[in-house]
């Protein structure tokens, strides 16, 4: 943005400007170079998870004037956070950033009409009253300290589960609604839908696999995740599942099994492949 003629100008405001400044003016100076038209859809949101399920990384871009809403309100937050009562000093300003974060999707209005984001947390009764590490963690896979567990279970909903060798126990058949507490066993069972090839974890419900009108219980072998639109197969379109060794097998209204199965190799390309025949 410099030319002979204004360089020295520019060098005199750039001393008493700041980086971001000199940043503005530098886009200022060449309007024709930015579209923001072009920028509306340019907006994505990515977390990735690591594989020991500890940790996660968030990375978005927004267009200019979302992104503004987000920082203004996580860099207000930021600011607010206390001096570290360990050290005496303030948190390096990128943690505090990350606890203004947290804060934000945390919060509730003044009211209490705002309700805040919710986790669910799976913890071990040994995890909460004992220093004996226990694999405690939340519905999405991240893993807790027994401390972590503690702490959110402070101000917390609790839900009491039952196990007898390792498998939760239903209501069998004292009530044919799913418990909250159950079906979140259910959740972090399944996952989302069972139906091959969906997995959907959006407008799913608990399916009865021997159906309530049958005999069958409220226990979670009886009960698998479907989407809505899966789920009309097995009541409208008389399509049945039955709970095999392998897990849960789903039947078209003619008895064949679906997904079908693979066709069979030919014998030259089985043998090929090393698979005895």
């Amino acid at each position: 943005m410099a030319t002979a003629d204004t360089e020295e100008a520019l060098i005199e405001e750039a001393l008493a400007s700041t980086v971001a400044g000199l940043e503005r003016a530098a886009r200022k100076s060449d309007p024709a170079g930015v579209d923001p038209g072009q920028l509306l859809d340019d907006r994505y949101c990515y977390i990735q998870r690591s594989l020991d399920g500890a940790r996660a990384d968030m990375h978005s871009r927004l267009p200019g004037a979302e992104m503004d809403i987000v920082e203004t309100a996580v860099r207000d937050r930021a600011d607010r956070m206390p001096v570290n009562p360990e050290t005496g000093m303030f948190d390096p300003y990128p943690q505090r950033m990350a606890d203004g974060l947290v804060e934000l999707a945390s919060e509730t209005t003044g009211d209490g009409s705002h309700v805040p984001a919710q986790i669910t947390v799976h913890a071990d009764l040994t995890a909460l009253v004992s220093s004996e590490y226990q694999i405690t963690e939340t519905e999405l896979g991240s893993l807790l300290a027994n401390e972590t567990a503690r702490r959110l279970s402070c101000d917390s909903l609790v839900e009491c589960a039952v196990f007898y060798r390792n498998q939760p126990l239903g209501v069998g058949r004292n009530s044919r609604t799913v418990p909250r507490w159950l079906r979140r066993q259910l959740w972090d069972r399944d996952g989302g839908c069972q139906f091959p090839g969906c997995g959907r974890t959006q407008w799913v419900h608990a399916h009865h696999v021997v159906h309530w009108a049958q005999g069958g219980a409220t226990d979670l072998d009886n009960l698998i995740l479907l989407c809505g639109f899966h789920h009309r197969f097995l009541h409208e379109h008389g399509w049945t599942i039955a709970s095999t060794h392998r897990g849960f097998e789903f039947s078209k209204p003619d008895g064949s099994v679906y997904p079908p199965a693979p066709p069979e190799l030919h014998p030259r390309l089985r043998a090929l492949v090393d698979i005895s025949i």
